[in-house]
């Protein structure tokens, strides 16, 4: 993804370039012209700038992990903020985090409001002091989370073997084993081959039946996986798409408004012109309704398994339960509402966005475009590449 963002942004450039230099000469096509390109070149800025951010700290290309620390925690990581703290440690607010967090602690642990429930003054002042270094990152969220482990046995809440018991539980393995089945995803780039490749077999894509392939695989990916991580690995890549459909209209429109731009007058011209932003308003109207089905698709695959959504972990853990729930109880339970909820969804979508769009839908160029994209960045699907753990492994091994 940063490589299509870092060649997205020499072109834009180029475009801009040679719109200055059109309009420094006087040349004689019409000021719309330049217009277009102009709009051509601030599409693509805009889409190398969506790629850049949207792409996750994992993925970035380096192998300081502090690069990533700073990506999902910018507050602690900042190297320009002042700190004037702890020899230049910690920054004010900060400071007054951790001075928060403690003095919350001691006075509900000294003053003890709850006389009826003991512990629940010292519990109280552990979730208080928690509180306030999570909001404030005094400290890595990560280290904070274990505060408790410490803190509770040290004010007899309870023992450091039910403590820990509750840190590495069946559930906590659980979410372990689906996080690990989302990087591997994220690894081979499984979800974007998989559209790409269903996309490439239909050819021209209709608006209906793109949105029903993307919905479709974020439904199923995400009974296996976290649907919160499905959405989050194929919105990218959607917008992608949807910038690369926008690019071509407005292409296609240039290149028919030169071919009969010495054969039409002015009133022909202005409404083409007119057709060519109603045709851009479509694709930006549908690229929403793409991004809603991802979203919905997601939601509504996570219903059917227990694996699908992060709150049906900790009900399957419940002692209450834990013995009656299975997987394929909860399976038969949950696939018929899932069902149901997505094509309710996607009909919903269609009806107030699809429905009477003038948008033809995404050539086979496009996708082949996109396609060999993708093959340049991460290579071919194959098995070497997922034993040695890196996408690039094939193309290593035929060089």
């Amino acid at each position: 993804m940063a490589n299509q963002s870092e060649a997205d942004a020499p072109a834009a450039m180029e475009a801009l370039a040679q719109a200055a230099a059109g309009a420094a000469a006087g040349d004689a096509a019409p000021l719309k012209r330049s217009a277009s390109t102009l709009e051509r070149a601030g599409t693509a800025l805009q889409r190398a700038g969506s790629n850049l951010q949207l792409q996750r700290a994992s993925t970035l290309p380096t192998d300081h992990k502090e690069l990533q620390h700073a990506a999902t925690m910018p507050m602690m990581f900042d190297q320009e903020a002042h700190r004037p703290c702890c020899g230049g440690l910690w920054k004010t607010q900060q400071l007054f985090g951790f001075a928060l967090g403690v003095l919350c602690l001691v006075i509900l642990t000294s003053v003890r409001p709850f006389q009826e429930y003991p512990q629940a003054n010292e519990m109280l002042g552990i979730t208080a002091i928690c509180a306030s270094f999570w909001v404030f990152e005094v400290i890595p969220v990560y280290m904070t989370a274990l505060l408790p482990l410490v803190l509770m046995p040290f004010f007899k809440v309870t023992s450091s073997e039910i403590a820990a018991q509750a840190y590495w539980s069946w559930v906590s393995l659980l979410v372990v084993g689906v996080f690990l089945v989302d990087i591997a995803l994220e690894q081979v780039h499984l979800p974007r081959r998989m559209a790409l490749g269903l996309l490439l077999r239909v050819g021209v894509v209709h608006p209906g039946a793109l949105l029903g392939c993307f919905m479709g695989l974020c439904w199923l990916l995400a009974m296996f996986a976290n649907s919160v991580a499905v959405a989050l690995l194929i919105t990218p890549f959607a917008i992608g798409l949807m910038n690369a459909a926008e690019e071509q209209v407005r292409n296609t429109a240039e290149a028919e408004e030169d071919d009969g731009e010495a054969l039409e007058g002015g009133a022909t011209q202005e409404a083409r012109s007119r057709a060519t932003e109603r045709a851009v308003r479509d694709v930006q109207k549908f690229a929403d309704c793409l991004l809603l089905g991802i979203a919905f698709a997601a939601t509504c695959g996570g219903i059917a398994t227990i694996t699908g959504t992060l709150n049906h972990y900790f009900l399957a853990g419940e002692p209450i339960v834990a013995a009656k729930l299975t997987w394929g109880r909860w399976f038969a339970f949950g696939i018929p509402i899932s069902i149901v909820t997505v094509l309710l969804a996607y009909a919903s979508l269609y009806a107030r966005y699809v429905r009477g769009l003038r948008f033809a839908g995404i050539d086979h160029e496009v996708l082949k475009a996109e396609h060999d994209e993708l093959l340049s960045e991460v290579g071919p699907f194959s098995l070497i590449a997922c034993s040695s753990g890196s996408p690039t492994a094939p193309r290593v091994a035929a060089s």
